[in-house]
């Protein structure tokens, strides 16, 4: 997760993926925007439920602080190895943001776009109805937050192919 500079969270209905999000370790696919354009920041951000960076950006919601996490965890299901993607931020900027947001994360499926350092891009591919998204706000002297955004997927990280 060092090498991660931004990270988006897309509403489902925002992304066209090249394979079903049924089939099992997928690694990499063709990703596009719902209306068959290229994911470029200025997209991302324009179609996400909240998008985040290292540093400030006019075309993100927050700012994240050092020590984003990812782990997963598989478990054996009837469909076959379902992996569940647990994503830590911690939010250095933007805390009115990420509340303002958080009802919509709440109530939406959505998948996790990942852009790295030299502009690779990784998908966190969603099965419909296992999205979760919460905040742990502590207020006082100094403000902090965590959002966490979990979701269960078939396949690990599908490095996004430039299409």
């Amino acid at each position: 997760m060092d090498d991660v500079v931004r990270i988006d969270i897309m509403p489902m209905t925002a992304l066209k993926v090249g394979v079903p999000f049924n089939v099992q370790n997928i690694t990499e696919a063709v990703v596009k925007m719902a209306d068959d354009t290229s994911l470029t920041n200025a997209k991302l951000y324009t179609d996400s439920l909240l998008s985040l960076n290292l540093g400030s950006d006019e075309l993100t919601d927050a700012e994240m602080g050092e020590g984003v996490s990812h782990r997963v965890t598989e478990k054996r299901d009837m469909a076959g190895i379902v992996r569940t993607h647990t994503l830590q931020i911690p939010v250095e900027l933007g805390f009115q943001a990420v509340r303002n947001k958080q009802k919509a994360l709440q109530q939406t499926d959505f998948h996790i776009v990942l852009t790295t350092y030299d502009d690779s891009r990784y998908l966190a591919y969603a099965l419909p109805n296992t999205c979760q998204f919460t905040i742990d706000d502590q207020m006082g002297q100094t403000v902090q937050m965590t959002a966490k955004a979990v979701v269960q997927s078939m396949s690990g990280f599908v490095r996004i192919l430039a299409s």
